[in-house]
């Protein structure tokens, strides 16, 4: 028997070299673009040292940082990072955070076909990917369409198709593994979620999931201006949305304070205004800013709607801060409170109780409403200084009721 082995005739077997020349080449890369930017250089040697020494996840974890990192971004550097030297090692990383490496390089790409193609040759290895990986990639492809697709009409009509069939067959999946995914994957859809309802509306849909996308965003990821243009259009949606009257929600969150010291400003303060349903502050914010007001065509062509929307939020915050054993409210506190006629309050009651705001009784003869419930709200500072207040005023009661009846029940006693 003749074995044919390199090895036995003193020569090296290819399979052994690999490994070396591998190792090399992908040196030779990070020397190379080290040597291309110094002020770079003790990140990519911090990359081959951990490449060279095999310790995949402090590797994984230093090549995010890089990445995340835009001032490391040199023209298309990060795609020749991903040639040279991810795409050797991609199987060895958390595959969550290298999907999330290529959503950043993707960005590299000038021409939006070749960053679909980047996205979609990734997503060809999705066993390997996972779950997880795979779903996030593929929102990423459809963001990557949404906002970067040709602008021609019949394809623009076919990439919002797609999106949308997309947003609720994700959906499913991103609520089935509500709880065990990483919170990025969640950010990703509802990003593509607003993205789209932006575009298409409605105004409440593109709230409701702008409200989700920053449950799920870390307000630091969020770059200056991507953090000003959400506050600035959750703002007018919720202003201008339908079925829209706990605006407690967004002013809970972070993204409102970044109004302040902006041209946007007044949108911050219309909002606090519309939630505490304070009539003579928006005439005054109005007055103030009427130009920006009227520049905004969400506000400007709804107007009355708007002004509608206040006044049913004047009415709420009444019976809120109403006790709930006084809440025969009469019609001209009502007008009084909601700036409006007399004769437009039997109107307003019934919108309210129409849209499901309170639930009551009209008596138009005696010209008052039994309100028995009102819709519950996230409270802002001052609403639960007030609700503390009610409290503390019911304590009193039930205390000065407990001594009444201890008083009463020694006397029966007595007797």
């Amino acid at each position: 028997l003749t074995v044919f082995s390199p090895l036995l005739r003193g020569g090296t077997c290819p399979a052994l070299l690999w490994p070396g020349r591998r190792h090399r080449r992908v040196m030779d890369f990070i020397e190379t673009q080290a040597a291309a930017h110094p002020e770079l250089a003790e990140g990519y040697g911090q990359l081959g040292e951990l490449f060279s020494r095999k310790l995949w996840h402090q590797l994984t974890a230093a090549l995010s940082a890089f990445l995340s990192d835009d001032s490391n971004r040199r023209g298309r550097s990060f795609v020749d990072l991903y040639e040279n030297f991810i795409s050797k090692i991609e199987g060895k990383l958390n595959q969550l955070e290298f999907a999330k490496m290529v959503g950043i390089i993707a960005q590299s790409f000038p021409e939006p076909q070749a960053t679909f193609q980047f996205f979609e040759a990734t997503l060809e290895r999705r066993n390997r990917l996972g779950v997880e990986a795979t779903l996030y990639l593929e929102i990423l492809l459809l963001l990557a369409k949404l906002t970067l697709a040709a602008p021609g009409v019949e394809e623009r009509a076919a990439t919002l198709a797609e999106i949308k069939g997309a947003l609720t067959s994700k959906r499913v999946e991103v609520d089935a593994l509500q709880g065990l995914m990483d919170p990025c994957v969640h950010s990703a859809y509802y990003q593509l979620a607003t993205q789209f309802h932006k575009e298409v509306g409605p105004p409440e849909a593109y709230y409701k999931s702008a409200l989700m996308l920053i449950a799920y965003t870390p307000m630091d990821s969020l770059k200056p201006e991507q953090a000003l243009a959400l506050a600035t259009d959750m703002s007018l949606a919720a202003l201008s949305g339908d079925g829209l009257y706990n605006f407690g929600e967004v002013l809970a969150t972070p993204i409102v304070s970044v109004l302040e010291g902006t041209p946007n400003h007044w949108l911050g303060d219309l909002l606090r205004c519309f939630n505490r349903g304070d009539m003579d502050e928006f005439n005054t914010i109005l007055e103030r800013n009427r130009e920006a007001y009227n520049a905004q065509p969400a506000l400007q062509m709804r107007h009355e709607f708007v002004k509608e929307k206040l006044a049913l939020l004047a009415f709420m915050n009444f019976v809120f801060e109403t006790p709930s054993h006084e809440r025969t409210i009469t019609f001209a506190d009502i007008a009084s409170r909601t700036k409006l006629p007399l004769d437009k309050v039997e109107w307003l009651v019934m919108r309210s109780m129409s849209l499901g705001l309170i639930k009551g009784v009209l008596d138009e003869v005696d010209g008052v409403v039994h309100v028995q419930w009102v819709q519950p709200r996230v409270l802002d500072s001052e609403q639960l200084k007030h609700l503390v207040l009610r409290l503390g005023e019911w304590s009193e009661k039930v205390t000065a009721t407990s001594r009444f009846l201890e008083d009463e029940t020694l006397e029966l006693l007595g007797s």
